[in-house]
């Protein structure tokens, strides 16, 4: 019996265009409010800085955890939110 490639590994990846993901492309309709040549350098520098860490091997997701663990810090509590709540 040959082994058949399972396509549907694949099906979960978010779709991207140059590394940004392609929700990301949404930002050009703020242009569309107000379309001045300012706002549209604006938007496509945000869209060129994702691509840029994109490429680098950043993403999205993985610069909020980033961020939400240097404000959070390193310690974290060892006892769940229900008990902190009512027993503390």
């Amino acid at each position: 019996m040959r082994s058949v490639e399972n396509r549907w590994r694949e099906s979960s990846r978010p779709l991207t265009v140059y590394g940004v993901p392609v929700g990301m492309f949404l930002i050009y309709l703020v242009w569309c409010k107000f379309p001045t040549f300012m706002t549209l350098w604006i938007c496509t520098g945000v869209l060129t800085f994702f691509g840029v860490i994109a490429h680098f091997g950043w993403s999205w997701p993985v610069l909020l955890q980033r961020l939400l663990h240097m404000v959070r810090g390193s310690r974290k509590a060892g006892r769940p939110w229900w008990y902190r709540r009512f027993y503390e």
